[in-house]
């Protein structure tokens, strides 16, 4: 009896986490970026793009999938949620003709895309010079 009990629990608590995680999913934001870019470890080309962001999707955070004009998902970030005033855009880092997707904001929630390895291993050959320009698309 207490078995079956705990399996019930247990079925219960995945039913409410899973709706819970579909609830704050969704929002989606279409751009056209105009230069080549990383999104991740992955170099995109210039051209338009459908940012979608689902928060909650993972017990640590959201997830960004970058989608091509012809549906294509071509990758999916995992990224810190947090809360932004500004909606609607992405920020990129740039060092020299490079650019790197650093954040999107849709609908009010911003997720912060982690440093790749190659962004951190530029940034080290560029030690000193402070901070990187960021970019805002909108």
């Amino acid at each position: 009896m207490k078995r079956n009990l705990r399996v019930l629990m247990l079925a219960a608590a995945l039913v409410l986490m899973a709706g819970f995680g579909f609830a704050l999913s969704g929002a989606t934001m279409h751009v056209t970026v105009p230069f080549d870019f990383y999104a991740g470890s992955r170099l995109l080309p210039a051209g338009e793009y459908t940012f979608e962001m689902t928060s909650g999707a993972t017990a640590t955070g959201s997830m960004v999938t970058v989608i091509t004009r012809e549906g294509a998902a071509v990758c999916t970030l995992g990224a810190r949620p947090g809360r932004d005033a500004a909606s609607g855009r992405l920020l990129f880092h740039k060092y020299g003709d490079t650019y790197f997707l650093s954040g999107v904001s849709i609908q009010g929630f911003r997720a912060e895309v982690p440093m790749p390895d190659g962004e951190r291993e530029l940034r080290a050959r560029i030690a000193g010079s402070g901070e990187p320009p960021v970019l805002a698309l909108r």
